[in-house]
C-alpha cells in the first residue's frame, strides 16, 4: 500500500471517528418536563405549576450564585475547572477502594460525569456504565462550556422527594429564590444530590447537619467564609417539611399555559406587591358579597405608561368560593351598558350629537324590541352627556338606531372585540344593551386603547396598542382608536359618573382624584361591571357568579363599582388627563337642543372636535306670535290686541309629558285666540300601546283576561279626549288621559281625538 493510500485511509477512519464522536452525544441533554414558573416584574417568583410528571422541577438557571458555586465544588468536584470532564486521580482512587472492599464503594465522578448520568436517567451502576459515564463526560465537554455544565447539573439534580433542581429546592425547603440564601442553606443544598433518599429535610436530619457542617468546615479551612460566618451557620436549623410554593397568580399561570408557555420561566409585567393587594382586596370583599350568594369575581389594574398588566386576579380563591378555578377575566359575559362610551364616541366623530344635544327619552317599541331604562323612568328629552352619565337605555337605543347598529358592530371588530362574532342583525339594537358577549380582558384592552390614545397627545413618540402580560412582548396590531378630542369629552363626562357609597362626595376632598368610569349590569342581574381610568391607571372588574345564576343586587353600580374605587385607593398616586387643545374647537351651539343654531334659538359657545361631521339643525325652536292676553295669533286673524314676537322651545305631545313631570319649569305652547286654528303641529298623541306593540294580557287566578291600561298624552292637559278602539267609542278622560280597557288577543286599532279635530291612532296585537 502506498503512502498516498495509507494516508487516505487514515483520513477516512479519523473522520469516521470524528463523525461517531460527533453523534454519540444527543442535541438535547434533557428530555424531560419543566414547571410553568412565572415571575413579577422586579423577578420574584409569583406562582410555579409542577411538572407534567409530578415533579417539581424548574427550568435550567441561567446563573448559579457563587457562593453555591463554592460549595458544590468544595462538595463534589473540587478540580471541575481543570479535567475535561473525567479527574483520572479521583477514578484511580475509586477503582483501588472498589476493588480492595469487593464492591462499589466509591464511584470517584466528576460533575460532568453526574450530569451525564442524570441525563441518561441514572441507569444501574455497573464498571462498564462507568466506562459509558467517563466517555460521554469527555464528550460533553466539547458540546458545553465549564459554566453550562454547572447550571445543567444544579437545575436537574435529585433534592428528595419530587423536588428537582436547586431552585425549586430553595423555594420548597427555605421558601426563597436561590440568590438570596445563607452559607448554610447553600451548604445544605451542596450535599443534598449526593444521597437525597436519605438526607431529605424532615428524616435523618443529624446525618444531613453532618455533611453540612463538614462542608462548612472545609469551606473555613480554605478561607472561603470567615470564622464568624462558620459559627453562625452552624447555628442555623434545618428545613424540617417542604414549603409551599408562592400562588399568588394561578389564573394567570394557567392562561400562559393556554399561551404556549408552558413549561418555561415567563417574566410577566406584574408588580407582585399589587398583585398580593388587588387579590387581598378582591377576596375580602367577595366574602361579603357572598352573603347575597354572589361568589365570582374578576380585576384587571393596567399601567397606561406603557400598557403593561400590573394585576391580574382571574377570580376569588376564599376555600369556600365555587369554581374558584375558573379564570374569569378571558370568560365571555353579557355586557350590559359597557359599551355606550363607545356609541356615544362614533356618534359624536360622526356629527349625530354633541355632548350636549338632546336624544329622545320615551318609551319605544321597535319591530318588538321594547327597552326600558334602568329605573323604569323617562325623561322625555336628555342631553346625550347626561344620558351617558346616568346610562339611559332608551337615548342609547335611540341613538344606536340612528348610527345604524350593522356600522357599530363593525366598529367594535375594528377596535378589537373578536368575542362578538355573530351577525350584525343577530344582535339588532340589543347590541347596545348587553345582547353582545364580551370578557373582561377585552374591555381592559378597548378603554386602555383610548385613554393611552389621549395620553399621546402629550407624549413624542408611537405609543403601542394593547396590553402586555410578558415583559418586551410586541406590540399588538394597530387596532381602531377614536379622537383624541373626542374621547377627551367623553372621559370628561365618564368622570361625573356618580360614585357609590361613600365615593358619593369625592369632589368635597381634595384629596380625591378624578377618574372616568362606567358600569354595566346585564339582564337578568348575572354580570355587574365596571370599568376606570384615569391618565396613569385603568382598573377594570366583573363580579357575579360563574354559573351564570343571577341574584338581586347584581349591579355594576352596587357590586363592581366598589371594588373598583378599592383598588384604585390602592394605586400609586395619579393624574387626569390633559387637554387636548388641538383637537379642540370653540362652537356656538343651541343652549336647549345642542344642535346647529337657527334664528330662533338662544346660543352658548361649547367646546367641541375639529375633526367631527357638522350637526343637524336645531328643529326644537319655533317662533310664535301672542296677543296682549298670552293666547296665539296669526297675523291674519288677530282681533286688534296688541301683538309680540316670541321664541318657544317646543317638544311632541308624548316627550312633553314625560320632560314636565322633571322640568316643572317647562312652558307648553299658548292656546289659540278664538277663530284661529291649525293643524300645523300635532297636540295629541298615544303613549301606550306603541306603534306595531305585542301587548300582553295579564290574566288572574281564575283564568280570565284582566283590563289593561292604555295612556295618552296631549301638550294641554286641559282638553278632553276621545277614545276608541277598533272603531268602536270606549269613553273619554280629561287631565289624566288613561284607560281601563278590557281586550281580547288579536289584531287591535287605538284611536284617540281631541275637539279640536287634533287625533293619533296606532295599531297593536294582543296575546
Amino acid at each position: 500500500m502506498t503512502a498516498l493510500k495509507k494516508r487516505r485511509v487514515w483520513i477516512i477512519i479519523l473522520s469516521f471517528l470524528g463523525l461517531v464522536f460527533y453523534l454519540a452525544f444527543p442535541n438535547k441533554l434533557f428530555d424531560v418536563p419543566y414547571s410553568t414558573v412565572l415571575n413579577d416584574d422586579s423577578g420574584s417568583l409569583l406562582s410555579a405549576r409542577i411538572a407534567s410528571d409530578g415533579q417539581w422541577r424548574f427550568p435550567t438557571i441561567d446563573s448559579v450564585p457563587s457562593e453555591l458555586e463554592t460549595c458544590i465544588l468544595y462538595f463534589e468536584d473540587e478540580y471541575f475547572y481543570y479535567h475535561p470532564g473525567v479527574n483520572p486521580v479521583s477514578t484511580i482512587r475509586a477503582l483501588k477502594q472498589n476493588y480492595s472492599a469487593g464492591q462499589i464503594k466509591r464511584g470517584g465522578s466528576t460533575i460532568t460525569m453526574q450530569l451525564v448520568r442524570m441525563s441518561r436517567g441514572n441507569p444501574k451502576r455497573s464498571y462498564w456504565e462507568k466506562i459509558k459515564e467517563m466517555y460521554l463526560a469527555f464528550r460533553l465537554e466539547f458540546s458545553y462550556s465549564k459554566e453550562e455544565i454547572l447550571q445543567h447539573y444544579v437545575s436537574h439534580a435529585p433534592y428528595g422527594g419530587n423536588v428537582v433542581g436547586v431552585e425549586a429546592a430553595s423555594w420548597r425547603y427555605f421558601n426563597r429564590p436561590v440568590d438570596d440564601l445563607s452559607w448554610a442553606e447553600y451548604a445544605t443544598l451542596a450535599v443534598l444530590p449526593n444521597s437525597p433518599s436519605l438526607i431529605r429535610p424532615g428524616k435523618n436530619s443529624s446525618i444531613l447537619k453532618k455533611k453540612r457542617n463538614n462542608l462548612l468546615k472545609k469551606l473555613l479551612e480554605n478561607d472561603e467564609i470567615d470564622s464568624t460566618t462558620y459559627s453562625l451557620s452552624l447555628l442555623e436549623e434545618l428545613p424540617t417539611r417542604p414549603s409551599s410554593l408562592p400562588s399568588h397568580a394561578k389564573h394567570l399561570l394557567a392562561q400562559i399555559d393556554k399561551m404556549g408557555l408552558g413549561g418555561s420561566i415567563v417574566e410577566t409585567t406584574i408588580d407582585g406587591s399589587l398583585q398580593k393587594t388587588v387579590s387581598r382586596k378582591l377576596n375580602n370583599y367577595s366574602k361579603q358579597l357572598s352573603a347575597n350568594e354572589i361568589h365570582n369575581a374578576c380585576a384587571l389594574v393596567v399601567s397606561l405608561e406603557d400598557g403593561n398588566v400590573k394585576a391580574y386576579v382571574g377570580n376569588a380563591s376564599n376555600k369556600d368560593t365555587p369554581s374558584s378555578f375558573v379564570d374569569l377575566v378571558h370568560a365571555k359575559r353579557s355586557s350590559g351598558s359597557i359599551l355606550k362610551p363607545l356609541l356615544y364616541a362614533a356618534s359624536i366623530e360622526e356629527g349625530l350629537i354633541h355632548t350636549s344635544t338632546l336624544l329622545n327619552d320615551v318609551p319605544i317599541s321597535i319591530n318588538g324590541f321594547a327597552p326600558t331604562n334602568f329605573d323604569k323612568e323617562y325623561e322625555g328629552v336628555v342631553p346625550a352627556n347626561q344620558a351617558l352619565i346616568r346610562s339611559l337605555n332608551i337615548p342609547a337605543t335611540n341613538l344606536l338606531k340612528d348610527y345604524s347598529h350593522v356600522r357599530f358592530y363593525n366598529l367594535l371588530q375594528e377596535l378589537g372585540f373578536t368575542s362578538i362574532n355573530r351577525t350584525a342583525d343577530n344582535y339588532g339594537l340589543s347590541l347596545i344593551l348587553g345582547g353582545a358577549e364580551v370578557s373582561l380582558w377585552e374591555v381592559s384592552q378597548i378603554y386602555s386603547n383610548q385613554a393611552r390614545n389621549l395620553n399621546a397627545y402629550n407624549s413624542k413618540g408611537q405609543i403601542k396598542q394593547g396590553i402586555s402580560l410578558i415583559q418586551n412582548q410586541p406590540p399588538n396590531a394597530t387596532q381602531q382608536t377614536f379622537n383624541q378630542g373626542t374621547w377627551w369629552l367623553i372621559s370628561e363626562s365618564l368622570k361625573e359618573v356618580k360614585r357609590p357609597g361613600l365615593e358619593a362626595g369625592w369632589k368635597q376632598f381634595s384629596s380625591s382624584k378624578e377618574i372616568a368610569w362606567k358600569t354595566g349590569t346585564s339582564y337578568g342581574f348575572r354580570d355587574a361591571w365596571s370599568v376606570g381610568y384615569n391618565s396613569d391607571y385603568l382598573v377594570a372588574v366583573w363580579v357575579g357568579n360563574a354559573t351564570g345564576e343571577g341574584r338581586p343586587g347584581l349591579t355594576g353600580v352596587s357590586a363592581a363599582a366598589p371594588l373598583m374605587f378599592n383598588i384604585f385607593d390602592g394605586l400609586p398616586d395619579y393624574n387626569w388627563f390633559k387637554k387636548p387643545a388641538m383637537e379642540l374647537q370653540s362652537i356656538q351651539l343651541c343652549a336647549n337642543s345642542g344642535l346647529i343654531p337657527t334664528s330662533n334659538c338662544p346660543t352658548k359657545v361649547q367646546t367641541s372636535v375639529k375633526e367631527s361631521s357638522m350637526l343637524l339643525l336645531c328643529d326644537y325652536h319655533t317662533k310664535i306670535l301672542v296677543n296682549d292676553r298670552g293666547e296665539r295669533v296669526f297675523l291674519n286673524c288677530n282681533d286688534g290686541s296688541i301683538v309680540s314676537d316670541t321664541t318657544w322651545f317646543v317638544l311632541n305631545p308624548i316627550e312633553t309629558f314625560y320632560y314636565k313631570k322633571k322640568h316643572p319649569h317647562y312652558r307648553n305652547l299658548p292656546s289659540f285666540a278664538k277663530g284661529c286654528t291649525t293643524t300645523e303641529s300635532k297636540s295629541i298623541a298615544i303613549i301606550y300601546p306603541h306603534q306595531n306593540a305585542n301587548v300582553i294580557i295579564p290574566k288572574g287566578f281564575d283564568g280570565n283576561y284582566k283590563k289593561i291600561v292604555m295612556e295618552a298624552a296631549q301638550t294641554n292637559n286641559d282638553k278632553e279626549l276621545f277614545w276608541h278602539l277598533d272603531g268602536t267609542y270606549i269613553g273619554s278622560t280629561l287631565t289624566i288621559h288613561k284607560m281601563s280597557v278590557e281586550i281580547s288577543p288579536g289584531d287591535h286599532s287605538l284611536s284617540i281625538v281631541d275637539k279640536n279635530g287634533n287625533t293619533d291612532l296606532v295599531k297593536f296585537k294582543a296575546h
